[in-house]
């Protein structure tokens, strides 16, 4: 096996040291380090915060790769290893301590194109309005929505932008993902969704876009914006997975407690 390690990190003075510091204790221990992503590595070590993990997962291009992150960031939801933690991390990856958990991808078909996101997906208007959506699951109409957007999310994406939408948490050990409309409006035209619905691996979400909202929506994943002529969105779950290190089975847990609550 190889002993090469990935470091993804973001620019602050904060991480630049604790980049060094880990960097120290991991080459003494007998691994390589690159600072670009190398295919053939053993793992994708990401220093920063949730932001630095999705967008290490980005520029890696969703790899199988083994991911776990060091939290340098504010809520660092997917960082599991704290900054007095490095010694006991190297331990553990020495003596293979560790889980290796299955985190779902969600991928969607837009202008031709297949887009992943490991967090959600978002399809809202760029500017101050309402926008009027058209919303089927399986091929089923559902509704004609009206309101500031709907999120898609995955279970652990499920305690980011979806969960200040009033969406419910999912365990990130669930097949399943979730759809929650944001600040709906209620009318005679509109029979908007007055709760998220969680919906099953196997299940896709097609959702259009009126012609009167087309020029000012924008469909964003994992905080990705793009802006399209194609008004016309299909989502569902990839057969692609990413691959995460867990330490301590019960961090989900305690991240929960310790910095949702």
């Amino acid at each position: 096996m190889t002993n090469l390690i990935n470091i993804f990190k973001n620019k602050s003075r904060y991480t630049n040291t604790i980049f060094h510091k880990v960097k120290n204790i991991l080459e003494k221990s007998g691994y390589e380090i690159s600072t670009t992503y190398n295919e053939s590595a053993m793992l994708n070590l990401v220093i920063g915060g949730d932001g630095t993990f999705l967008n290490a997962v980005h520029l890696s291009k969703f790899s199988s790769i083994p991911f776990i992150g060091i939290n340098t960031g504010h809520l660092g939801f997917y960082q599991e290893i704290e900054v007095n933690m490095l010694e006991e991390f190297v331990y553990a990856l020495e003596n293979r301590e560790y889980l290796i958990e299955e985190l779902t991808v969600l991928e969607s078909q837009i202008n031709n194109k297949n887009i992943n996101a490991i967090n959600e997906v978002v399809v809202k208007s760029k500017k101050n309005q309402i926008i009027r959506l058209k919303v089927f699951i399986d091929g089923n109409f559902i509704e004609s929505y009206a309101g500031d957007g709907l999120i898609i999310s995955t279970p652990h994406g499920s305690t980011a932008y979806n969960l200040s939408a009033k969406g419910a948490i999912l365990h990130q050990s669930l097949n399943g993902y979730q759809l929650t409309p944001v600040a709906p409006v209620y009318s005679n035209l509109n029979k908007a969704l007055k709760c998220p619905v969680v919906l099953p691996n196997d299940a896709t979400i097609e959702i259009s876009v009126s012609k009167r909202d087309s020029h000012h929506t924008v469909f964003i994943f994992d905080g990705r914006e793009l802006s399209t002529r194609d008004f016309k969105i299909k989502i569902g779950v990839s057969p692609k997975k990413i691959n995460k290190l867990i330490l301590n089975k019960n961090h989900y847990w305690t991240n929960i407690k310790n910095k949702l609550m």
